[in-house]
């Protein structure tokens, strides 16, 4: 088993993450979409996409508007962590913006942001055009709905002007992870794969590059390298697998969640799955439900981790438990 210090894995996230720095206005933030100028401190903060609005309230600012969330988020698309963090900030719920395919331009208008913060969501080039317009507008450092949780800290943190409180959130969060790891042991270098079921015949198979992988990299787990037979998707964050050479993952572990546990029991009780080591000797996560897959395999923020993470973690203790019994 590969074993990885905690400082080695905290010396190394300091690279994704500036020193502590004291910001000034106005401040320029270079995206894939272009390059955004704050002129001055924003007070009207609207969040769009996913994660944004967790961070806007950890850094002590109460956003004017945030998304709906229609998975995880229930009848009201607001997701419990939020909700638990502007209860423990005493904040009001913010306006919920109307949960429409397209960005709501009028209502997120209708709010007069100071700026509209955006690093973890899907903007095309001309809704970015047209949010523009109405105020500066913050995108995705790369590639769409592909940011990882400190980078959407830090970006947040840069636009509000709070890049110290940001970084210490991030160094935090981490540190808590990693303290919530140490109770188990056995997770340490456990070599893993995140599988998700496509009900079609095959799985995907998440690999290093995606952020919901990157997440158990942080705190010293392995991801497995590419089954025989696996068919790279565009994205290469991810690959096909059909469920006949599902036994090849090169794992040690599988880490997947499902939206409930008859979907669950369904997957891990098929024929073919069942030709898995790793199945056989429960070497698998049984997480379940929309809430705790949005908190730790989707919209990943330090309100969704202190939510959703020591649940997990003991989950995958477990499954990492049952691989070394081997």
């Amino acid at each position: 088993m590969l074993k990885i210090s905690s400082a080695i894995i905290l010396a190394s996230l300091t690279l994704l993450v500036p020193a502590f720095a004291v910001d000034t206005f106005p401040v320029t933030i270079e995206h894939a979409l272009g390059t955004t100028t704050i002129e001055t401190k924003p007070a009207r903060v609207v969040t769009w996409g996913w994660s944004a609005q967790d961070i806007v309230i950890d850094l002590g600012i109460e956003p004017v508007g945030m998304p709906f969330f229609a998975y995880g988020g229930g009848d009201d698309g607001v997701l419990p962590w939020t909700e638990a963090a502007l209860a423990e900030k005493g904040m009001t719920l913010p306006n919920v913006l109307p949960n429409t395919p397209e960005v709501p331009l009028e209502a997120i208008a209708a709010l007069q942001p100071d700026v509209i913060i955006a690093p973890y969501s899907g903007l095309s080039e001309d809704e970015y055009a047209t949010l523009s317009n109405i105020a500066p507008v913050v995108a995705y450092p790369e590639k769409p709905w592909f940011a990882g949780w400190q980078e959407v800290v830090t970006l947040t943190g840069k636009a509000l002007g709070l890049s110290a409180e940001a970084d210490a959130l991030v160094a935090e969060t981490m540190d808590w992870m990693i303290a919530e790891r140490d109770l188990y042991p056995e997770i340490e270098g456990t070599v893993f794969a995140n599988v998700v079921n496509r009900n079609d015949g095959q799985v995907s198979v998440r690999i290093e590059g995606d952020p919901r992988v990157q997440l158990f990299a942080d705190i010293g787990m392995v991801p497995a390298g590419e089954a025989p037979g696996g068919s790279l998707v565009d994205t290469k964050i991810a690959y096909l697998l059909s469920y006949e050479n599902f036994d090849q993952i090169p794992a040690e572990m599988l880490l997947s969640f499902f939206s409930n546990q008859q979907s669950a029991d369904d997957f891990f009780a098929m024929e073919l799955i069942q030709l898995s080591p790793l199945v056989k000797s429960q070497a698998y996560t049984n997480l379940v439900g929309d809430e705790l897959t949005m908190a730790v395999s989707g919209a990943i923020t330090p309100a969704s981790l202190r939510w959703g993470f020591p649940k997990v973690i003991a989950e995958v203790g477990r499954a990492a438990a049952a691989a070394r019994s081997e």
